[in-house]
C-alpha cells in the first residue's frame, strides 16, 4: 500500500509541474536568474502564460462526485479548502482507492493555480536543450535537481520530462481546450513512468478531462483515467457535481 501512495503523490507532483506555477497576466513582472538564456526562459514563460488558471482569491469548493472504479460505483462528496487537503466523505472506498481520489482533486485543482513563473520553473537557469527537431516542441532544460526538461510546441508546454526518486516520467500533453478568452486546459494527456536507472517502462496512465464554467471559474466535470500496468489495463472515472465555489471577499475575479 505504501508504494502506491508514492506513486500517487508522484503523480500529483508531476500535473503540478506542468500549471501550478503558471505566469498569470496579472502577475508582477519577472527576472531571469544569471546563465538562463533569455530566449528558453522566455519561450517557457510565455507558454506558461497561455494556462487557464482559477482565480486569486479562490478559497476552496465542496461537490458531489461519483467514483467508478473499473466498474465498481460509489457516490459522496468532498470539501476542499485552499491549503489543506480534502476531506473526503465517500462509503465502501478502500484505503488505496481513497488515497487515489484525494491525490486526484489536490492535483485537478491545484494544477490550475496560478502563480509567479519567476519563483517556480522559473528561477531556475532555464537553457534551450539540444534542437531535434521534434514534432513534439522544441526542448528546453530547466537545469533544476529533478532533472526537468519541457517541450513547447505552438506556445504551449507540450512535453514536461521529470526524474524524482526511482521514477523518471513524461507528461504529454495531446489536446487542450480552449476557453473563450482564448487560454488553454489540458484535455487529453499521458503520463509515462520509467525506471530512472534501467529506462524500463513501468507503466503507462492516460487521461481526459472536460470542464465546465461555474462561477467564472472553469471547473473540472470528469476525469477518465486508463492505468496499463502488469499485463492488464484499470479504467477509473470521476464525475465532479453541483461545485459549490468559495471565494476569498465572496467575490469572484472575473
Amino acid at each position: 500500500m505504501k508504494m502506491k501512495r508514492v506513486m500517487f503523490s508522484t503523480w500529483r507532483l508531476a500535473l503540478l509541474s506542468i500549471g501550478v506555477m503558471a505566469q498569470t497576466t496579472n502577475s508582477s513582472p519577472t527576472t531571469q536568474p544569471q546563465k538562463a538564456d533569455p530566449a528558453g526562459w522566455n519561450m517557457l514563460k510565455s507558454a506558461r502564460e497561455t494556462s487557464q488558471t482559477i482565480p486569486a482569491n479562490f478559497a476552496g469548493v465542496t461537490f458531489d462526485v461519483v467514483l467508478n472504479d473499473n466498474g465498481k460505483i460509489t457516490k459522496g462528496s468532498i470539501n476542499y479548502e485552499a491549503g489543506k487537503s480534502p476531506e473526503i466523505k465517500v462509503e465502501g472506498l478502500d484505503e488505496e482507492a481513497k488515497g487515489w481520489l484525494n491525490d486526484q482533486t489536490m492535483s485537478i485543482i491545484a494544477h490550475r493555480r496560478g502563480g509567479d513563473f519567476s519563483k517556480g520553473d522559473g528561477r531556475h537557469p532555464i537553457t534551450f536543450a539540444e534542437d531535434d527537431h521534434s514534432p513534439a516542441g522544441r526542448h528546453i532544460a530547466v537545469n533544476d535537481q529533478m532533472k526537468s526538461h519541457y517541450r513547447v510546441r505552438d506556445n504551449l508546454v507540450s512535453e514536461v520530462d521529470r526524474t524524482m526518486g526511482a521514477d523518471h516520467f513524461i507528461i504529454n500533453v495531446l489536446e487542450t481546450t480552449k476557453t473563450p478568452e482564448g487560454k488553454n486546459l489540458p484535455r487529453h494527456f499521458t503520463v509515462t513512468y520509467f525506471d530512472a536507472k534501467s529506462g524500463a517502462v513501468k507503466r503507462t496512465e492516460t487521461f481526459t478531462d472536460e470542464y465546465k464554467l461555474i462561477d467564472g471559474v472553469w471547473f473540472p466535470a470528469s476525469r477518465r483515467m486508463f492505468r496499463a500496468e502488469n499485463g492488464k489495463v484499470i479504467t477509473r472515472a470521476i464525475e465532479f457535481h453541483n461545485p459549490r465555489i468559495r471565494f476569498n471577499n465572496e467575490q469572484a475575479t472575473r
